[in-house]
């Protein structure tokens, strides 16, 4: 049975196409309205942007699980299956969020590329602890850094 490791962040993509939606709304009404407050159509248009960057980070977002032998990642695009024995290390950044720590994770893939991918942990949930003691079980060549 897979187990969920990841904070689920891609139903977050709708929240700024809602709010960038709400503000395309505003400087529909202030150009109608008046047409030379050019100042806070520059504002509200920037804040449009932004808000779009928003939306393709959330998008990108990957979901991590894992099982008695594999981690997935998957993603909108791809999904990749890696094996325990492949992990090298897991590395408690220095970012967190909201008082949750933001972790990477490095592993060898397919082609023995070594790539890394950055996890933040499920809220109120023991299953990162449960796949650290997991991954350390069948490889104890795993390196854990809190």
């Amino acid at each position: 049975m897979r187990k969920r490791i990841s904070t689920k962040t891609r139903n977050w993509k709708y929240v700024p196409i809602v709010i960038g939606i709400l503000l395309i709304g505003m400087i529909i009404k202030i150009l109608t309205k008046n047409k030379n407050d050019t100042l806070a159509v520059g504002i509200l248009t920037l804040f449009v942007l932004l808000l779009t960057g928003l939306y393709f980070v959330f998008d990108k977002a990957k979901s991590i699980e894992f099982d008695n032998e594999y981690l997935f990642i998957s993603s909108k695009k791809s999904n990749e299956k890696i094996s325990f024995k492949n992990i090298r290390k897991i590395k408690k950044t220095l970012a967190e969020i909201n008082d949750r720590d933001i972790w990477k994770i490095y592993y060898r893939d397919k082609s023995n590329i070594e790539k890394s991918i950055k996890i933040w942990p499920r809220w109120n949930s023991n299953y990162f602890e449960e796949f650290k003691e997991m991954a350390l079980k069948k490889n104890n060549e795993i390196e854990i850094k809190n």
